[in-house]
């Protein structure tokens, strides 16, 4: 079988198929929305505006019913979540939360943000449990505003008793602006774990009190180290360390990335580096091959089936054409979409948006279906953000729905 997409869509697909003894390709035309993400798992943080309270799992039957999750089950959903989760601890990867309710973990903006799934280095508790909160301030980072992160803490209830710092750091490189993945890729070198050491150390001596302390950094502990190198400088400092979660590029959404990858080759995944699908050929309710873009000129690729999770309208996985048309960009199926443009999206921008939810329409399997209900073509497959129906971030839901449609996809398939 053949999967299309290499964000965590089509890498949860391709591994759950391959685990299932199915001889697995991915055509991967980039790193997809993990090189973006921040590392977190969103499963559902909001209904309609409102908090989502317990397990989120629970509050599926809120949503309406072409949601992805009400077109999967709310079983499936819980099935895939646990199927992550074992794929992360069996690779290596430190995962926290997936547990009672959604964790609200720590932003670069100071603001506090609902999730699952969540690495122990964003834990929210470890705040609430110091007695002081040292924000590093880098100027030269891109993105890291620590004056915003201290007024926005300070206004949290559960931390209005701290004693909160703001310390500087040097940069590592004489140029500025640079952004919170460069820092990581260079703390992960022994040189790298050296400097930042050195400057917490005098962070910590410039406001040092002997009481319990945290520290509060963006997400620079490192891409492929990330929980010993935290582990280390956490013994060394004698202080907790906080990441928070930051705008892209995406360090945590690397991290999972480099531990899906490793999950997929050690399942016998092959992955086609560049590899951009333009076209489908279908006989008949069955598609028969796939024609990729690939170096060296185009690539016929024949299948059994085929998974599709390209993405949204930034990725390229759904098309806009004038007069409000909306279509599928492989096979090409128009998609349902309102007539006049102006009605693709809401006055005020923390609405739910009509644009967010277009995408393709699909069965309960996830095949795509017509306005009639009729699966064309049968052995196709489509799972994450191409899907109709839901508002990722309104919802707090992307990576949630793209773990239990490639779940789903690789168990159908």
């Amino acid at each position: 079988m053949l999967v299309v997409g290499s964000g965590m869509a089509g890498l949860i697909a391709a591994i759950t198929a391959a685990s299932r003894g199915k001889s697995v390709r991915l055509a991967a035309r980039g790193a997809g929305h993990l090189a973006v993400g921040n590392g977190c798992v969103d499963v559902l943080g909001y209904v309609d505006g409102e908090i989502v309270r317990g397990n989120p799992v629970d509050s599926i039957s809120r949503l309406s019913g072409d949601h992805p999750y009400r077109r999967i089950g709310a079983e499936t959903v819980a099935e895939s979540l646990a199927f992550f989760a074992r794929l992360c601890a069996e690779n290596g990867f430190d995962l926290a939360g997936g547990n009672g309710e959604n964790q609200w973990i720590p932003t670069a903006l100071g603001s506090f943000k609902p999730t699952w799934f969540y690495t122990p280095a964003m834990n929210r508790e470890t705040l609430s449990m110091a007695d002081r909160i040292v924000i590093t301030h880098m100027p030269w980072l891109k993105d890291c505003h620590a004056d915003m992160v201290k007024a926005c803490l300070a206004r949290q209830r559960r931390l209005m008793s701290k004693d909160m710092y703001i310390e500087e750091t040097a940069p590592f490189r004489a140029h500025r602006n640079l952004t919170p993945l460069a820092a990581a890729r260079f703390v992960d070198t022994e040189a790298g774990e050296r400097w930042l050491l050195s400057q917490l150390l005098q962070c910590l001596q410039r406001s040092s009190s002997g009481r319990r302390t945290a520290v509060l950094l963006p997400p620079i502990l490192g891409v492929t180290r990330s929980a010993e190198i935290r582990a280390r400088l956490s013994e060394a400092l004698d202080a907790d360390l906080i990441e928070m979660a930051s705008p892209p590029p995406g360090v945590g959404g690397l991290r999972i990335r480099r531990t899906l990858l490793r999950a997929a080759a050690g399942v016998g995944v092959t992955v086609m580096e560049n590899a951009h699908v333009v076209e489908a050929r279908v006989q008949g309710q069955r598609c028969v091959s796939l024609v990729c873009d690939a170096t060296g000129g185009e690539r016929e690729v024949k299948a059994d089936s085929f998974i599709i999770a390209t993405g949204g309208f930034l990725n390229g996985g759904l098309v806009a054409a004038p007069g409000g048309k909306v279509c599928e960009a492989i096979f090409g199926h128009a998609l349902p979409a309102p007539e006049r443009t102006e009605d693709w999206t809401m006055p005020d921008m923390l609405d739910s948006q009509p644009y967010a939810k277009l995408g393709v329409q699909t069965n309960t399997r996830l095949n795509p279906i017509t306005p009639e209900g009729d699966a064309l073509p049968d052995n196709v497959y489509f799972a994450g953000r191409t899907l109709a129906g839901y508002d990722f971030v309104n919802e707090k839901s992307g990576m949630g729905v793209a773990i239990a449609t490639g779940y789903h996809a690789g168990m159908n398939c």
